[in-house]
């Protein structure tokens, strides 16, 4: 017994593309918020989450001094990243200089 009628593909696309936003939307607010935890105070003043695209989270970094200091501390801050995002979100960090929003 069927419960539901077919569904016009433009409609299931629809949904799918809206869920997979939503998730998306979660995840930057959720980095926004976990990365200064992560990083900590001095690092955090220095340094700005960006994107997270196919795993590679962009941050950004005011300059090349704090942007050689936080690729030392990479590895340790993926650890961080994937314990708090969880395993499969966060694979790797690119540092980039550029503006820092305050």
């Amino acid at each position: 017994m069927r419960k539901s009628s077919p569904q016009p593909i433009a409609d299931v696309l629809k949904n799918v593309v809206e869920k997979l936003s939503q998730t998306k939307e979660k995840d930057s607010v959720k980095i926004f918020s976990v990365w200064p935890k992560v990083c900590g105070k001095e690092l955090s003043r220095h340094t700005h989450s960006g994107d997270l695209r196919r795993g590679t989270l962009q941050v950004f970094v005011d300059e090349s001094a704090w942007r050689y200091q936080a690729n030392l501390q990479k590895e340790t801050l993926l650890k961080s990243l994937k314990k708090k995002m969880g395993e499969e979100k966060v694979q790797r960090i690119q540092f980039r200089i550029g503006r820092i929003k305050t």
